[in-house]
């Protein structure tokens, strides 16, 4: 090695020994270094390998290896690598490359399978054979080759035979290099068996037969088959099967009848050929019926013929007959007097006693014995009464109907039927008499009822014998009465036990098939009826389960026949049981309070997921670090169901809280609402210290200091303060140098409200309050003396306004009036009022066409202020002046509303009476029907006449009382507008969620054209009184006084209006109120939650006058109240009434609005 060339090739890596399997592929490693860059090359056993020779199976790698793909057995050698260069030539060490082949000799993996088959069968046998190399698979009979050797499937042969004949075995055969294997398959023809022997009677009696057989088969058979028949009866064949044995008895047979008889073998295949029939008799026995059609007739008075016909089933040779007959037929048959008749269908008995009634039966007899007796007959021993009727029949037809049918008695003249029939055996018995006829129908039966029957055929000599009873029963009916003693009971929250018993037995009216049980929800959305059928007759309950939880069901159980269902049971309401709430409460919210406090608010659950009666609220809250929950959770609980609100305190500043709410009912808490997370405000400081002092200077000076754990905090001061009944406090704030205030323009006699809060970084704190009340002193301004609202030509009503706050100086205790007439000398009268809401005050007595001074002044606990400056009113004078413009204003259903005018500067002193007479529309006789004489004040213009009759003619006169004659001034004539919108709205559903309401509108039935119709709200008013009644007249003061007054005088009294929430010109079949959409350019508002409502359609009808009909008040409509206000002592209420007065009075201050806005 020392001595070779520089850049000699070097192998570096050389092949290994390598073991591959046959079809895969094998790499020879090689890896060589030089310089230059050797060339490698490969020997194969001291060859060279050429790799383009083989067609891309071999070949050499970029890296010098040798890659041979699909190996063969011949590739199997010793490998060598060389590597060359100009430097020379290195051979690698000799590895070694064995193929190896795997070797399997053929196995069947699925053997060919055996089978039976009938002549002309169709049948395929698989053969199925592995191994390595794949074996060839072929199919053989005997020596015979059935697979041709050019077309020999590898591994998998299907013989298919066709139309096989005869039975043969068939040879699979498997072979490889490695070897041959076989299987046999036998296909069996299976053929049907042969004919048995001709049978073979060993033995017969009346009603059997005996026989015995060959089998005729040397195989063995599965069982055989004995096929015979009467042969006097056309019929088809009878057969008896499955008998194993060679011997049989054929039993039911009929008496003294030919029978020819078959026997057949079968098997596996089916059933072969009948043997030879046999021809046999069964032998005689008694009659198995009676004799036919019996009749009897008088031939003379002492002698009756009897006739018959014979018997059905004779059994045998009829050797002849006896009669029996007796005047006792309870005495047994044996006791009854005999009379024997050779093969005859006729006889006669003689020696008969005259005018009594006998009972004949009939037997035949065979040399065997007796047959039965037939039905019993009657016959009276009186001649030419009639025979009995035959063959009476009763059939049901209905259910209240039986169909009675018979046969005339032969050679008889009858005249009529006479049918007795009773209800079962203890029934009072009816007779009913009809015309000669061969069917009758009994109507007016009770259903399911057995009836007794017996029918007598009457001559002009009498009548005859009854027939025997014959009993029937009417056809079921439906049950006449419901199932009795209707129970329900909640077994749980979706469940309802439901009980009774069945319908008393006499209104069953057949046998009970079975029951149904109908129900349905009443306070949910799915109201629709379901039921349950089929209930077994047996049962007395039945559970219902799958219903709505706290919901009220209304059942009610049926009874059924086989015709049908009776009547529903009265209906039982019963609601199933309470279960939590399976909804949160809605709307959950939380505002921050202070440092400490948080107050969460929430709305119910809904109506429908309540599933009980809320009983209260838990609230659930935890503090959280980082989005997760620290600590246990705290619940506060409200037992208030209509809690809508709480307040949690003791928390921690600046800290994170999460917040559930859950209803609960009586069964437990319902779900949670989804977590409210807040974090509180910083913690604010406390209370400082606040003192008030009065000073000589009319001011009230303020001082503070700041709290004692306040250090550092304090960055400023809030100061509130003002009266206490005066609204709002004024709002000062100060910097944290401050420490007092001098508030200046101090009242007497008032009480004043300090309160003072530090402001700090988080906020402003707790607030410290005082109160100072300064000493009263007399008035020091005087009331204001408002124009006067009513003068007549003997009276002045005025009305005043208090002391301004500034000078009242106190409590107003009482008020002075004092007056005289103008210009005269000497002291004013004085008057003391106490004070009033009012404030008005009349004086009377005064003198006509007069100036009256007018001044008043106010007084407090000391004493009396100063008086006003006079006013001065003067009364009217006592002349005559007529009013103008006497007219119809507006008209409704049940009201006129009559409007006039005065001249100029007039007011009149004396009150008008409005007269109105109801006029007939025929003859136009006037006549004062119900009188309506209304007083009306001397300065309206205006009056309202109310309970009036819809659509009705009424004419009014305006009279003035002064004049002798009766004052006959001006008369109008209106119609009363039709009667319609008679009914209310109604409301259909609670609010939804979103404080809609869903409104069922009345129909209109009207042939009066109508120009709109107005959905018109009312807002009702709390309160603690009772109904307060409110007169037209007052509400238009009421709406002027608000005009005029200042907005402190008027803030009291302002209260939610009535609107009109839509117009439509065609009044629609519902309405969905508090939608927010317009309509018609009225809106229609959202309804406050907590604020009660009732709604009524007005219509405006084209009419001359201006006319108008409206609808009842509806039911009064409420939203659930988040924030529920108390009912204050004293607030002025207004309650409104439901009654017709009211509604008119309302309706006409609506129809004003619509007038003037329209």
């Amino acid at each position: 090695e020392d001595q070779l060339p520089p850049g000699f090739p070097n192998i570096d890596m050389g092949p290994q020994l390598k073991v591959v399997e046959r079809t895969r592929t094998a790499t020879m490693l090689c890896a060589a270094s030089g310089n230059p860059d050797p060339e490698i090359t490969w020997f194969k056993d001291f060859l060279p390998v050429d790799p383009s020779a083989s067609n891309g199976r071999i070949k050499q790698l970029r890296s010098g290896g040798l890659q041979i793909e699909s190996s063969e057995e011949t590739d199997q050698g010793k490998y060598e690598c060389v590597a060359s260069n100009s430097a020379g030539v290195r051979y690698s060490s000799p590895a070694n490359l064995y193929v190896r082949v795997r070797r399997v000799a053929p196995r069947f993996s699925i053997l060919p399978v055996s089978h039976e088959i009938m002549p002309g069968g169709n049948v395929n046998i698989t053969c199925v054979a592995v191994g390595s190399p794949m074996p060839y698979v072929k199919w053989m009979q005997g020596a015979e080759d059935l697979t041709p050797e050019d077309d020999m499937p590898v591994g998998r042969n299907v013989l298919e035979l066709t139309d096989v004949k005869d039975s043969a075995n068939y040879t699979c055969v498997a072979m490889s290099s490695l070897g041959v294997i076989e299987a046999v398959a036998q296909i069996t023809v299976k053929s049907l068996p042969k004919a048995p022997g001709t049978p073979v009677v060993t033995e017969t009696t009346a009603t059997s037969i005996t026989i015995t057989w060959d089998s005729g088969n040397p195989d063995p058979v599965s069982y055989y088959v004995i096929e015979y028949k009467s042969k006097s009866q056309d019929g088809p064949y009878q057969i008896k099967e499955d008998i194993t044995t060679t011997r049989y008895s054929i039993g039911g047979l009929s008496p003294n009848s030919e029978y020819e008889i078959w026997v057949s073998a079968v098997n596996s295949i089916g059933q072969g050929p009948p043997s030879e029939s046999v021809v046999t008799r069964t032998g005689e026995q008694a009659p198995a019926s009676a004799p036919r059609n019996v009749q009897g007739r008088m031939l003379s008075s002492t002698t009756m013929i009897i006739q018959w016909e014979e018997p059905v089933e004779p059994n045998g040779q009829i050797r002849g007959y006896r009669v029996y007959y007796t005047m006792e037929p309870d005495q047994p048959v044996s006791n009854w007097q005999k009379h024997n008749v050779d093969d005859s269908l006729l006889t006669t008995v003689g020696s008969l006693l005259e005018d009594e009634t006998y009972t004949v039966r009939v037997l035949a007899f065979t040399s065997v014995g007796d047959g039965p007796l037939s039905d019993p007959i009657q016959v009276k021993t009186q001649q030419g009464v009639p025979g009995q009727p035959m063959n009476f029949r009763a059939e049901a037809k209905t259910e209240t109907s039986i169909v009675l049918s018979w046969s005339p008695p032969r050679q008889e003249i009858i005249v009529k039927y006479e049918l007795l029939y009773k209800e079962g055996d203890h029934g009072r018995e009816v007779q009913k008499n009809f015309e000669p006829t061969t069917s009758f129908t009994l109507e007016g039966l009770k259903p399911n009822t057995e009836y007794v029957f017996r029918l007598a055929a009457r001559s002009a000599l009498g009548l005859g014998a009854f027939t025997p009873e014959v009993r029937e029963r009417t056809l079921q009916s439906k049950p006449s009465a419901p199932p009795q003693d209707v129970k329900c009971v909640s077994t749980r929250s979706t469940a309802i036990l439901v009980s009774w018993r069945p319908p008393p037995a006499e209104s069953q009216n057949g046998i009970l098939a079975g029951y149904s049980v109908y129900y349905r929800a009443l306070d949910s959305e799915d109201t629709e009826l379901k039921e349950v059928n089929d209930i077994p007759p047996t049962t007395s309950q039945i559970l219902l389960e799958s219903l709505e939880k706290w919901t009220e069901y209304r059942i009610t159980v049926v009874a059924h026949t086989e015709v049908g269902p009776g009547p529903e049971s009265s209906p039982v309401i019963v609601r199933t049981d309470e279960d939590v709430p399976s909804a949160p409460p809605r709307k959950v919210e939380v505002e921050v309070l202070n440092s400490t406090a948080i107050q969460v608010f929430w709305r119910s659950p809904v109506q429908n997921r309540q599933h009980g009666q809320i009983r209260g609220y838990q609230v659930h809250y935890v503090r959280m670090e980082n989005g997760e929950a620290r600590g246990l959770p705290q619940i506060k609980d409200i037992m208030l169901a209509d809690a809508q609100e709480m307040i949690i305190a003791g928390l921690q500043p600046e800290t994170s809280y999460s917040i559930t709410v859950a209803a609960y009912t009586m069964k437990g808490d319902g779900a949670r609402s989804k977590p409210k997370v807040v974090t509180t405000k910083g913690a604010v400081p406390g209370k400082p210290i606040l003192s008030v002092h009065q000073t000589e200077e009319n001011t009230l000076l303020v001082k503070w200091e700041p709290p004692l754990d306040a250090e550092g905090q304090v960055m400023g001061y809030r100061l509130q303060f003002g009266r206490k009944d005066v609204d709002p406090l004024a709002t000062l704030e100060f910097t944290a140098m401050e420490d007092k205030y001098t508030a200046p323009s101090i009242h007497k006699g008032a009480t004043y409200v300090f309160k003072l809060a530090v402001k700090s970084r988080a906020g402003f704190g707790e607030e410290a309050v005082q109160e100072l009340t300064t000493p009263e002193d007399i008035p020091k301004g005087y009331p204001q003396i408002l124009e006067a609202s009513n003068i007549t030509s003997m009276s002045v009503q005025f009305g005043w306004l208090p002391p301004v706050l500034a000078e009242r100086n106190g409590a107003i205790v009482k008020y002075t009036v004092a007056y005289r007439e103008a210009g005269s000398p000497g002291n004013p009268l004085e008057k003391d009022l106490p004070p009033s809401p009012e404030n008005s005050y009349t004086l009377n007595g005064l003198k006509p066409n007069t100036a009256y001074d007018v001044k008043i002044r106010a007084h407090t606990s000391k004493g009396p202020g100063p008086y006003s400056p006079t006013v001065q009113y003067r009364t009217f004078q006592l002349d005559q002046v007529l009013p103008k413009n006497f007219k119809v204003k507006m008209v409704t259903k049940t009201s006129v509303l009559l409007s006039w005018e005065f001249p100029e500067n007039y007011n009149s002193p004396t009150p008008y009476k409005a007269s109105g007479t109801e006029e007939l529309q025929l003859g136009f006789f006037p006549i004062q029907y119900n009188g309506l004489n209304v007083d009306v004040d001397g300065r309206t213009t205006k009056k309202l006449i109310t309970n009036l009759k819809p659509r009705t003619f009424y004419n009014f006169v305006l009279m003035n009382r002064g004049n002798s004659m009766g004052g006959l001034q001006q008369n109008v004539a209106a119609w009363t507008a039709a009667d319609m919108l008679s009914k209310k709205p109604e409301v259909t559903h609670k609010p939804d969620a979103d404080g809609n309401v869903v409104v069922i509108l009345p129909d209109v039935k009207s042939s009066v054209p109508v120009q709109a119709y107005y959905i018109v709200v009312v807002p009702l008013r709390k309160s603690r009184g009772g109904q307060v009644s409110l007169c037209f007249l007052q509400l238009v003061q009421d709406i002027a006084r608000l005009r005029r007054r200042s907005l402190r005088h008027s803030r009291q009294l302002d209260f939610p209006k009535p609107y009109i929430a839509a117009r439509f010109r065609s009044l629609p079949s519902h309405f969905i109120l508090g939608d927010m959409k317009h309509y018609d350019n009225f809106e229609n508002r959202a309804l406050e939650p907590g604020q009660k409502y009732v709604i009524f359609i007005l219509a405006v009808l084209q009419e001359p006058e201006a006319t108008f009909a409206a609808s009842p008040f509806s039911d009064p409509i409420q939203l659930d109240n988040p924030d529920p206000q108390p009912i204050i002592d004293g607030e002025e209420g207004l309650i409104w009434v439901i009654g017709p007065v009211l509604a008119v009075v309302f309706i006409i201050c609506i129809v004003i609005a619509i007038l003037l806005y329209k």
